[in-house]
């Protein structure tokens, strides 16, 4: 069976779906993986979102530490502002 095969999956009354084993597979989801939902002119699209580790993140932040100037506290403020803004 191709990418391109549908398959048939029900939202329930918590507006969950399941995903087919064989998508879940193939495209590597599991248990914990985030999905985007991107509303399209032609349906909704599925997107595996790759958040990086905890340790990855905090490798980034180091690399980028002597580029940017910011405290602990300005750091968190910024954090705390990105939130309120998704939320």
């Amino acid at each position: 069976m191709s990418t391109d095969d549908p398959e048939l999956t029900t939202v329930t009354s918590k507006g969950q779906v399941t995903i087919p084993s064989r998508l879940r597979e193939e495209f590597g989801l599991e248990k914990g993986t985030k999905l985007m939902v991107v509303p399209t002119d032609h349906g909704l699209v599925l997107k595996k979102v790759e958040l990086p580790s905890v340790e990855e993140f905090h490798d980034r932040v180091e690399r980028r530490s002597d580029e940017v100037d910011l405290s602990t506290s300005e750091v968190n403020r910024l954090v705390h502002e990105a939130r309120d803004e998704d939320g």
